[in-house]
């Protein structure tokens, strides 16, 4: 049987206990009594199976987990093992283009923009009127900031502290 058949047979049961006319709760049979004892039961199982999905999936989430950990540390130490050979290339080679059998060491120019003075070159961009070089960011509510300011007693219009319950298994 499923929870929901289960839940569903029980509130049957429960609405045979009660008189639609009065609203007063009647004495059960003995097989009223049993059925809903071996609901219960069944119920409870269901629960108790649910539970160690929940335990077994998170052990398995957690392994996954430290698995990834174990592979981005090794890929790391092969990125920087990577970046050594390529340097000991580039020093043996001098700037040469050079066949090496199973692959071709090849140079090839790139130019990137350093700013390193921001707020002149902006003035800069705006006087001479460069503005779509100049991007400004959307200005967005610090929520810890305000969250203390609500908390202090100070109501913010468009904000408010929500309260969440958070269900957990151990």
């Amino acid at each position: 049987m499923k929870l929901y058949e289960v839940n569903t047979a029980i509130e049957d049961i429960v609405e045979q206990m009660v008189d639609t006319e009065t609203g007063e709760i009647l004495p059960l049979s003995d097989e009223l009594m049993e059925q809903l004892h071996a609901l219960e039961m069944e119920r409870s199982r269901i629960l108790e199976y649910l539970a160690k999905l929940v335990l077994n999936t998170r052990a398995e989430a957690a392994a996954l987990k430290e698995e990834e950990q174990r592979l981005a540390k090794r890929r790391k130490r092969l990125e920087k093992k990577e970046a050594g050979l390529i340097e000991i290339l580039d020093r043996e080679c001098r700037g040469q283009k050079t066949d090496l059998g199973v692959a071709t060491l090849k140079y090839t120019k790139s130019t990137r923009l350093d700013v390193f003075d921001a707020a002149k070159a902006i003035r800069w961009l705006k006087r001479n009127k460069y503005h779509e070089c100049v991007r400004v960011k959307d200005p967005e509510v610090g929520k810890d900031e305000v969250k203390a300011l609500i908390k202090s007693g100070i109501k913010v219009p468009g904000c408010q502290t929500v309260e969440n319950v958070s269900c957990s298994l151990k």
